[in-house]
């Protein structure tokens, strides 16, 4: 048959992550011969070619939304950087002269969804899935710029009932999540239940870097509702107890959110015990990760996960995890090897650490279930999982891609 021509817009980022949620899927489809166009930000650019494109050049086209190369350091500069986005992102698209048989939003903001839109106006894309892998809280619910919380929320029930109206089909990664959206008005024959996933045979082939040698570790966003300062007072508690104690943090986030870490830093008087080292790419991150003890994941609101990467990322690397106990994680955490604590109790996350920290016979046989249980996340039972799907949507009963 011929190959299917796929669209996947990812133009939401305001400053360069690593991509794998993106690259588990597309460099699967691309490998089944479908033709793939992804568009992106431009201060992304660089490392999805890296990530993607250099991988599979033949079945994979990079376009660049235009004035997207500067990293957001303010809201004001967010919403601005957006707008750009939506109104350059269409004329992009029709510039190519480019048809799709399908389009995926990366996410469930405006500027993800407003050029498919535009495209199946005219015709240019038959159908339209979007990931929704997280839903937007109410504002009460999240720490942050009061505006910005409110503007989100109601864009995400807003996008919620645009794509009630003309998706396909809306993706979402657990049973708590789905509830969620129906709750807001999102036909249950719309949801479908897929899975976010690691690569494997990368975390495996990582090896330990002694120059990064820590008792534990944390991967993520730089934001309150990730809860990066509990997790420092945590760490003040841990090297109280245990002076010697060392935590690493990965991750970026917005100026005034990694400002905030930095000076949190000093007034805790712990700047010798951490080290914080900004966006860390792959394989960088699984070799810091495999070189500490545990992992920290003290995100504290369950409307703002989905499904945690990294957390399923640190296990596979081995990591026994802490983490507050989220609902979210019920539908997916079956496993020994993560040990949630009651949202704020920062006194017992550092009871927990240090008894680990105690007891490494403990930590490795909670080693040992880490990596068993996250084996089954592998991107490519997932990406061909998601690809039988797209087919489907796309009625075409004869097509045998696996």
């Amino acid at each position: 048959m011929n190959p299917r021509k796929i669209l996947y817009i990812n133009l939401g980022d305001n400053v360069p992550y690593t991509y794998d949620k993106i690259a588990g899927r597309v460099l699967y489809w691309a490998s089944k011969n479908n033709k793939i166009t992804l568009l992106v930000p431009e201060l992304s650019a660089s490392n999805i070619f890296k990530e993607i494109f250099e991988k599979a050049p033949n079945n994979i086209r990079l376009l660049k939304s235009p004035y997207s190369n500067k990293v957001a350091i303010s809201t004001l500069s967010i919403v601005f950087s957006y707008l750009l986005r939506i109104i350059f992102a269409p004329f992009i698209l029709f510039d190519r002269k480019s048809d799709f048989d399908i389009a995926i939003s990366n996410s469930a903001f405006f500027v993800d969804i407003f050029p498919v839109l535009i495209l199946k106006l005219f015709y240019r894309c038959k159908h339209w899935v979007l990931i929704m892998d997280s839903v937007v809280p109410s504002p009460e619910m999240r720490s942050g710029n009061k505006l910005i919380n409110v503007l989100t929320y109601y864009e995400s029930l807003i996008v919620g009932k645009i794509a009630n109206r003309f998706s396909d089909k809306i993706l979402t990664v657990n049973a708590e999540l789905k509830k969620e959206l129906i709750s807001r008005g999102i036909d249950s024959k719309k949801i479908a239940s897929t899975k976010n996933g690691l690569f494997i045979n990368n975390i495996a082939s990582a090896k330990q870097n002694q120059k990064f040698k820590s008792d534990a570790v944390y991967q993520g966003r730089i934001s309150p509702n990730k809860g990066v300062d509990d997790l420092l007072y945590v760490w003040k508690e841990v090297v109280r107890q245990k002076p010697k104690s060392r935590l690493v943090i990965m991750g970026t986030g917005l100026k005034q959110h990694t400002s905030h870490l930095e000076q949190l830093l000093r007034k805790l008087n712990i700047e010798n015990s951490v080290r914080y080292l900004g966006f860390t790419p792959n394989p960088t991150k699984y070799e810091i990760m495999k070189s500490s003890k545990l992992f920290l994941y003290l995100s504290k609101v369950n409307a703002d996960e989905s499904w945690g990467i990294s957390l399923m990322e640190a296990l596979s690397c081995g990591l026994p995890a802490i983490s507050y106990d989220l609902p979210i994680y019920e539908n997916i955490y079956h496993t020994e090897s993560l040990i949630r604590v009651s949202n704020g109790d920062i006194g017992l996350v550092a009871k927990k650490i240090i008894g680990l920290l105690d007891n490494p016979k403990l930590r490795n046989d909670l080693s040992s279930k880490s990596q068993t249980f996250s084996s089954q996340f592998d991107w490519d039972n997932i990406a061909k999982k998601d690809l039988r799907l797209l087919n489907a949507i796309m009625k075409d009963e004869n097509n045998h891609q696996n």
